[in-house]
């Protein structure tokens, strides 16, 4: 479903931007995990002209924070420690690489995404954060061994830190980056395995909103459903799959 957010988050920036070319990037992060700490640390991504770097909050990049500046980046609703919303104004906050428990020191690798790929199962019962497939590695709840938990997306936000860690993630336009990656490596999986999408429509009740062809409300006031979002070539092509 990400997919079809994407697509909609993006017309709306074309429409603000007034730029019908403008399309999402993605962040392929296993590239910089193949890398060491201190090399993913100091990638492009967190340069002052892409995305800046750490901080509480944020003084490098666009999306620096200044105090005497009103117009400077600002998160202005953020989520507490019980995940309830709360009205806020502050810089924006990273924490790059922290040191474990808070964080964990690096990014996810291209030989997790690889086994992630070689899945044959999207997904298994109990269709929870315990269950096997693609989507669970892909989120990053279940891990193999190559490294510890969390995985894949998970891992990434974790890495980030900072505002990346609470609900109210897509504060922070790393979050995007992330999630455009994570769309890619879904779309590397559907070439390898065909467009096949589980549970189904026989799976009970209880499961409503996440089988094949319920629909699931979007933030921009559209809805799609699993099947729907299964092909996303008439809206765009990646210029290279996992």
């Amino acid at each position: 479903m990400a997919s079809r957010h994407a697509v909609d988050f993006e017309q709306n920036l074309q429409r603000v931007l007034a730029d019908s070319s403008f399309g999402l990037p993605y962040w392929d992060w296993a590239a910089d995990g193949d890398k060491t700490h201190a090399q993913q640390l100091a990638s492009d991504i967190w340069s002052v002209s892409c995305l800046g770097g750490s901080g509480s909050p944020v003084t490098t990049g666009p999306f620096a924070f200044h105090s005497s500046d009103p117009a400077s980046w600002r998160v202005r609703v953020a989520a507490n420690s019980s995940g309830i919303l709360k009205s806020t104004n502050r810089g924006l906050r990273r924490s790059l690489a922290a040191a474990p428990p808070s964080g964990v020191s690096t990014l996810p690798e291209t030989a997790s995404v690889t086994l992630a790929l070689g899945l044959a199962d999207y997904d298994l019962p109990n269709w929870n954060s315990g269950s096997d497939g693609f989507r669970n590695r892909a989120e990053g709840w279940v891990t193999e061994t190559l490294q510890s938990p969390p995985g894949l997306h998970n891992r990434v936000h974790v890495w980030i830190g900072g505002d990346m860690s609470p609900s109210t993630s897509p504060n922070d336009p790393a979050f995007f980056l992330n999630h455009c990656n994570v769309d890619r490596i879904w779309e590397g999986w559907l070439t390898r395995h065909g467009r096949v999408y589980a549970p189904d429509m026989t799976a009970p009740a209880s499961l409503k909103g996440h089988r094949i062809d319920d629909p699931i409300s979007s933030p921009f006031g559209t809805s799609a459903t699993p099947r729907q979002v299964l092909d996303v070539s008439a809206n765009y092509q990646y210029d290279a799959l996992p």
